[in-house]
């Protein structure tokens, strides 16, 4: 395993979150492999340095005692990998992935990914549907029931993706494999079959990952004029440097207007604080505290705990007008770090439950296998203390992605 974080590498994971997730990629070539050290080498891996190892509806020791036997009898390196991936499945938290992933692997939720569901102890609903997505082209609508993915029962697929019986899981459990099962597996069409009142319906969506490919060969952002209001909506580009002089150019075209919204939903993966206060610099006039981090190895192993706040300072032009952020199931990472710090510095948030991407990301090797993970190293608040998982926007969304019919945020805010 990796050594021991110094101070230094502290400092650098701090203004970095992964964009693309180093798991997704090839692995370097490694020693011979070696189950019973690989595994070892990842449980001290989680139990040290990993921020979110136990929480409501997740007991780390438990998951790892699962899957022990399984993950020490693996007779390849592959098979090994695999039985890591069931372990970060069975974390619910969509930062932690285990690679390198193969066309077999699930998607990466949620930035390969157009719906979300929920289940509500009888019956597995779509809860909420991606703009611009498949799903949403083809007429998939919040509130159809979900009888089949891919010709498996939800229950099936999710036993599937943990590794164990459906009955065994948690609430929050159920809920991340269930959108990972939504979401496909990698670079695969899906066949989702729906109950839609009285009617079956069948629906052949394409890869989750066209969606993103798409993004990713877009703009880095947009704006629109809605009357005395602007809009600026950043298409998953928080980890592109050049995304600080682009949204200065595009906040400049605005600098006449009564109120901005600055539209997160479409900020699924990545980014980095570097370019979040380049974003957030334009709105403060003095320094101002955005999210407060905790370091868990220091505590678990070192004994101290140690915690700090970060800043944005003033950067570029401000503007003085009314401002609003959206954000919403496809806003992860640096996206939520960006909710959370504009709510410290007076912006109005405006959204539903956020993605939930735990902490500041790190990738790790282990010994003894090829295997790349990338988790969460410190654990991420807000200036007040709370959780940044736990954060709601303050005016709060059932559902907050723009359909045909309209969109619930500007609804909220008047517009």
């Amino acid at each position: 395993m990796t050594k021991a974080p110094c101070v230094a590498w502290l400092a650098a994971v701090s203004l970095i979150v992964a964009a693309p997730v180093a798991a997704q990629n090839a692995a370097p070539p490694t020693a011979a492999f070696d189950a019973a050290k690989g595994w070892a080498s990842f449980a001290k891996l989680l139990h040290e340095n990993y921020g979110y190892f136990a929480r409501a509806g997740v007991d780390g020791d438990a998951i790892l005692a699962t899957f022990a036997d399984r993950a020490k009898a693996a007779r390849s390196d592959k098979d090994f990998i695999d039985v890591l991936q069931l372990v970060a499945h069975n974390f619910a938290d969509p930062h932690f992935i285990v690679g390198p992933l193969d066309a077999g692997d699930w998607s990466v939720f949620p930035t390969a990914s157009d719906m979300t569901g929920r289940y509500d102890g009888k019956a597995f609903l779509i809860a909420e549907v991606r703009a611009g997505g498949d799903a949403a082209a083809k007429g998939v609508r919040p509130g159809m029931a979900i009888a089949r993915i891919d010709g498996l029962s939800p229950q099936a697929a999710i036993a599937a993706i943990t590794g164990r019986a459906f009955a065994d899981l948690s609430p929050v459990q159920i809920g991340f494999a269930l959108d990972m099962a939504l979401a496909g597996h990698r670079r695969q069409a899906r066949v989702i079959e729906v109950r839609d009142g009285s009617r079956r319906r069948i629906y052949t969506l394409a890869a989750a990952n066209a969606q993103a490919a798409r993004i990713e060969d877009g703009p880095l952002l947009e704006t629109e004029r809605r009357g005395t209001l602007g809009i600026i909506r950043i298409n998953n580009s928080l980890g592109n440097q050049q995304l600080i002089g682009a949204f200065s150019t595009a906040l400049a075209s605005l600098a006449d207007s009564e109120a901005v919204l600055i539209d997160l939903r479409n900020t699924p993966s990545g980014g980095n604080t570097s370019v979040a206060r380049g974003i957030m610099g334009h709105f403060v006039d003095h320094d101002r505290p955005y999210q407060m981090h905790v370091i868990p190895y220091e505590t678990r192993v070192l004994g101290p705990t140690r915690k700090f706040v970060e800043y944005v300072a003033p950067f570029g032009q401000r503007y003085t007008g009314k401002v609003y952020v959206a954000g919403g199931h496809w806003t992860g990472s640096m996206g939520e770090g960006m909710m959370i710090g504009f709510d410290a510095i007076g912006a109005t948030t405006v959204g539903t439950d956020l993605a939930h991407l735990l902490g500041a990301l790190s990738n790790e090797t282990i010994e003894g296998s090829a295997a790349q993970v990338d988790i969460g190293t410190e654990q991420l608040f807000t200036v007040t203390g709370l959780p940044r998982e736990a954060y709601r926007p303050q005016l709060y969304l059932t559902q907050a992605e723009r359909t045909l019919e309209g969109d619930p945020v500007l609804t909220a805010i008047g517009r």
